[in-house]
């Protein structure tokens, strides 16, 4: 009986030891990648301080604080670092801008792998060309997607719809016919604007764009800075646009310059302006109008700095105080710079554009910040999946070694780029 008592409490023993084993195995939760003691900016709005997140395959499996244990294929301490989403650049153009046949292409194709690259080192995940070729640029699109090269998550729109004899094919074109027939679509009837939607979205873009700018009266000519004559799509033509795009789920955004241009195409039930008005915003009716129509403001100030804001300081100085009076109205800003690989620095202009809401148009780190991430998901409808870190959300996010709510030019300081949940940029001490 003695020996039957010794053995019973053996086997409870080990059963108790089991269960303990069991209970400690069960407070463990498993991920491929963990990071910790991060300070993370989620794009919310919120901030957390010493957070753990933890990635599955190419998604957030959770943020939680400190105390939550984990069995990780890998972990990177943050400790030190800030941790936010990846940036999204909302306008940028791709090349060559002197392409004269499909070998000039074809050689810049070549190139352009490099110029990917160079985005995700800056820390953008996720960009859109509103206005290249359509059919180049999906092949492109694929053969990211498909991991063949490395580069941000890339949203098209294809040509941009406007007149014919409309910008921009009679202004950056009218001497190379070649590349405008390849990167403009000009119509002349709302059968016309139908169907070029229709085209497009069989195609596989990801949205539409249309210039309205120019006048619709040949007795009335719009020369402005160009120099030569621009003819604007009709009222009607402009709404059949509208409303194919939407009969065909996609976003449409339009490139305007004057506060009457812009007023007519929200009106009409565009989603969204490319690079603003030029002129200066003397009341809230635009602001009033986009806040309720939940329209985007994508600025483009980079470009400005650059270009034409040497020229034309007024302009400059009238688009910055625009997005200064329209995010204080509660309109959606968003981060563009009309950029191009190589010739505009890649990511380089993303971080500028960042720098110069904070530092010249008087945007809050944190209205900054959004604008390139929450606010630029929500302009392609993709919130339910990018912009923000948050659990089930794609795992884009990059480590940057400072605090970019105290100072924003710590974003130029990228040292961790995480794409789709796969690390596609390491710049830490040691690691290279």
């Amino acid at each position: 009986m003695k020996r039957l008592m010794t053995t019973l409490t053996v086997l409870a023993t080990g059963v108790f030891l089991m269960t303990l084993s069991l209970s400690a195995q069960a407070q463990f939760e498993s991920a491929d990648l963990i990071l910790t003691n991060a300070r993370v900016i989620d794009g919310t709005g919120a901030v957390y301080d010493r957070a753990v997140i933890a990635i599955t395959g190419e998604r957030i499996q959770s943020i939680t604080s400190g105390e939550k244990q984990f069995n990780a294929g890998r972990t990177i301490d943050a400790k030190g670092k800030t941790v936010l989403p990846g940036l999204m650049n909302m306008h940028i153009h791709f090349g060559p801008r002197d392409a004269t046949n499909e070998e000039t292409v074809t050689e810049y194709l070549k190139r352009l792998p490099a110029g990917l690259y160079a985005y995700l080192s800056y820390g953008v995940t996720t960009i859109k060309s509103p206005g290249d070729m359509a059919e180049t640029y999906i092949k492109v699109r694929e053969r990211l997607a498909r991991g063949e090269i490395q580069g941000p998550r890339l949203f098209l729109t294809g040509p941009p719809l406007t007149a014919l004899g409309g910008y921009p094919a009679v202004v950056r074109y009218r001497d190379n016919p070649w590349l405008r027939a390849q990167r403009s679509i000009e119509l002349t009837s709302e059968r016309e604007a139908r169907t070029a939607v229709r085209q497009l979205s069989e195609l596989g873009v990801d949205a539409i764009k249309f210039i309205y700018i120019g006048s619709t009266d040949p007795e009335k000519p719009y020369v402005g800075r160009y120099g030569v004559a621009i003819r604007k799509l009709t009222p009607q033509i402009m709404k059949a646009i509208i409303d194919e795009s939407h009969k065909h789920q996609l976003r449409v955004t339009v490139h305007t310059s004057h506060l009457e241009d812009a007023m007519a195409v929200i009106e009409a039930g565009a989603d969204g302006l490319e690079h603003g008005v030029h002129e200066r915003l003397l009341d809230d009716r635009l602001g009033t109008l986009m806040r309720e129509r939940k329209a985007s403001y994508v600025p483009t100030l980079y470009q400005l700095y650059t270009g034409t804001g040497e020229t034309y300081p007024s302009r400059l100085a009238a688009n910055k105080a625009n997005v200064k009076q329209l995010a204080e109205e509660g309109v959606r800003i968003v981060l563009g710079t009309d950029s191009s690989p190589f010739s505009d620095g890649d990511g380089f202009a993303t971080i500028r554009e960042l720098e110069i809401y904070v530092r010249d148009v008087g945007l809050t780190p944190m209205q900054a910040i959004q604008a390139a991430t929450r606010n630029a998901a929500e302009h392609l409808g993709k919130l339910d999946e990018l912009g923000t870190l948050e659990a089930g959300k794609l795992a884009d996010l990059i480590m940057v070694n400072g605090d970019p709510l105290k100072d924003i030019m710590s974003l130029y300081n990228v040292e961790l780029v995480i794409k789709g949940g796969k690390i596609v940029v390491d710049k830490r001490q040691g690691t290279e």
